[in-house]
């Protein structure tokens, strides 16, 4: 299971470079436009967009990493059976909110099929929205892993 995690980790890494590269590249490109003259308007949206994508894969890979903010000064006071029993508490209440912004997210994805973005005709709303259920579904593999080992650990140090 490592195996496939460090996997979809690579492809994340990859992709989230690739994005922010975009991103930098039509921010620039948009500010020398502006510069000489000829303000271009779709280029903020458009990696406004990106961003979002960005964040919710970030988001995943944090995740991945355990680089999200903890409580792990209040955790770590306490015996090692009782942290092992709060982590599963923990991965458990993380998991059923990320599966309920799935669930909102997929709904918003399919309210927003018809919205456009003012500057990108061609854009519809619901191809940013989307990062959302994406990277919260991707977050929850990641927690149902996380769970596993944790329960693992909680079995194996007994309560």
């Amino acid at each position: 299971m490592d195996r496939v995690f460090d996997i979809i980790d690579k492809v994340e890494v990859k992709v989230c470079q690739g994005i922010l590269g975009v991103i930098v590249g039509l921010v620039f490109f948009s500010a020398l436009l502006r510069y000489i003259g000829y303000p271009i308007n779709w280029t903020n949206a458009l990696a406004s967009g990106l961003f979002v994508w960005l964040i919710y894969i970030g988001a995943d890979r944090a995740l991945r990493r355990k680089r999200h903010i903890g409580m792990g000064f209040l955790v770590g006071k306490l015996p090692l059976k009782f942290r092992h029993l709060i982590g599963v508490l923990v991965d458990v209440v993380i998991l059923i909110f990320l599966v309920y912004i799935s669930y909102l997210g997929i709904k918003m994805t399919m309210a927003n099929t018809g919205r456009v973005f003012e500057e990108l005709f061609f854009l519809s709303y619901s191809v940013v929205i989307v990062a959302i259920p994406v990277g919260t579904i991707l977050m929850c593999f990641t927690m149902l892993y996380q769970l596993y080992v944790d329960i693992k650990l909680f079995l194996k140090g007994g309560c």
